[in-house]
């Protein structure tokens, strides 16, 4: 953990000292739609019965860093995008035969990895990138029939995936697309020592949470 701080550190400071009057510095926030993967826990979608709905939210707020003098070009450069905090919302719910069952995830972490943006035209950018996704607090409640008195609850504490994605910004708007994916060990709040784990996999303690997202913000 140390040293992924210190290379964080690192790079940031690469990042600042880099920077050029070709491309500024992109501090941006967004949020927006996040589309739970029927994949998530570990399932596939025949594994989901009828009458299962999914939804879910996101948000970050972060900065693109841009290393002008890595490429020295005026419609190209290299950069390292760094979200400060991220978080996202996934709801599975099933409402039938008179039984209610809802799932929900919350996780709230940071990302960061190098990203490139190429600019066609004035005002006009697109960037790619491919980022560490490290969430630093997961959460899992299973609440059946509305009682939270008996629902399930699970979670950890610091995790790592991935996450990859791409930005089109014309002048402050931002509009973005991303595929992320992390696979947390979480933990039965009630009993230590046992897992959520993988649906079709009983060997892993870890729970699969991929999603796809779009959002829009702003960004200058």
């Amino acid at each position: 953990m140390k040293k992924f701080i210190v290379l964080v550190s690192a790079l940031l400071i690469a990042a600042s000292a880099s920077a050029q009057k070709s491309f500024d510095n992109e501090f941006y926030f967004r949020f927006g739609y996040s589309n739970p993967s029927w994949k998530q826990l570990g399932a596939d979608k025949d594994d989901w019965v009828d009458g299962w709905k999914k939804k879910g939210f996101t948000g970050e707020i972060g900065t693109i860093f841009m290393l002008n003098k890595v490429l020295n070009s005026d419609k190209m450069a290299l950069g390292i995008d760094v979200d400060y905090l991220t978080f996202y919302w996934h709801q599975f719910t099933n409402d039938q035969a008179g039984s209610s069952v809802d799932l929900a995830t919350l996780r709230v972490g940071s990302k960061v990895g190098p990203s490139f943006t190429f600019t066609p035209a004035k005002r006009l950018a697109f960037d790619i990138y491919v980022k560490a996704d490290i969430s630093w607090v997961t959460a899992t409640a299973i609440v059946r029939d509305n009682n939270s008195d008996d629902a399930l609850g699970f979670g950890k504490v610091f995790a790592v995936g991935f996450s990859t994605g791409f930005n089109v910004r014309y002048s402050v708007l931002m509009i973005g697309f991303e595929f992320n994916t992390i696979s947390p060990k979480l933990e039965d709040v009630d009993n230590p020592g046992e897992y959520l784990g993988n649906f079709n996999d009983s060997s892993s303690d870890k729970t699969p949470l991929p999603s796809m997202s779009f959002t829009i913000g702003l960004s200058f």
